[in-house]
């Protein structure tokens, strides 16, 4: 099946870099990457032929990331950009009221969706991968350990950079040595270290104004999967977050899976997306 791949203007003029999936008339899922990462992590969704049969899959890579601009002025990177983005890719696509599948950052951008589109542009979202629901509560879920590492995130140090690539893209996965071959390692360090340092840190400090999300998206049907070994993520927090901000949730923990559920396990994390969409149509 050949996908739909374009480069979209948002309203700002920054360029997106989009992708589209499937077949239309099936219930769509837009894809939303993490931190430093790219919308490659997902062909293993986008190139199952199940879910090509079920769903209409749409992708994009968030602005400073990937194959989309990267401004260099850190209003660029607010709130409202982030939404328009998102409706810039739905418009596109010819989609309405879509799913959004937000992996560690990516999670974020529901609040963006609720706040400046509302709560009804989309069906509901599945989290996954040590998703961050907000900025304001991401601190909660890092685990201690990790923290030290987030100065080597947001390190502008070039040789600081090189060497924390790798252990970046090694600890999203449970276990680096079997799951990532070198072509994809490689790849992975390489969208990593092609980001400029500076658009990490804006990534993480821009502002959210969480009111709309917290008072008028609690009835979205909500899906959590997590992985037992991630070590960018709590699990036991960030269930806790999703059981108290949402009235109707599915949680499943993935036991010996990291950062990445999607890639470690796409047999498992493809099957559980596919009936919980499902189950909303029954």
């Amino acid at each position: 099946m050949t996908s739909n791949e374009r480069i979209l203007t948002s309203s700002d003029g920054t360029r997106i870099w989009a992708e589209a999936i499937g077949n239309a008339a099936n219930p769509a899922v837009v894809f939303i990457h993490g931190l430093a990462c790219s919308s490659m992590l997902f062909d293993k969704q986008f190139f199952n032929p199940v879910m090509l049969d079920k769903l209409y899959m749409v992708r994009y890579e968030m602005r400073g990331h990937g194959r989309s601009d990267t401004p260099e002025d850190v209003e660029a990177y607010g709130s409202t950009h982030q939404a328009e983005d998102f409706r810039l890719v739905c418009e596109a696509s010819r989609i309405r009221k879509p799913w959004v599948y937000g992996w560690s950052l990516g999670g974020t951008i529901p609040v963006d969706i609720a706040s400046h589109l509302g709560p009804s542009y989309i069906a509901g979202v599945i989290y996954a991968g040590g998703a961050v629901l907000s900025l304001e509560l991401c601190g909660e879920t890092i685990p201690e350990a990790f923290l030290p590492l987030m100065s080597y995130v947001q390190s502008t140090d070039a040789n600081t950079i090189a060497r924390f690539a790798a252990r970046f893209v090694e600890g999203c996965v449970a276990d680096p040595v079997t799951t990532l071959p070198w072509p994809v390692k490689l790849q992975w360090m390489g969208t990593f270290a092609a980001q400029p340092p500076e658009v990490r840190t804006w990534a993480h400090k821009r502002k959210q104004d969480e009111t709309r999300w917290r008072v008028e998206a609690r009835g979205w049907p909500v899906m959590l999967v997590q992985g037992s070994r991630d070590i960018h993520c709590r699990a036991d927090v960030l269930e806790r977050q999703v059981r108290e901000l949402y009235d109707e949730t599915e949680v499943h923990i993935l036991e010996g899976v990291g950062h990445a559920p999607h890639f470690e396990r796409p047999d498992i994390v493809n099957e559980l997306v596919l009936r919980f969409i499902e189950s909303k149509y029954t």
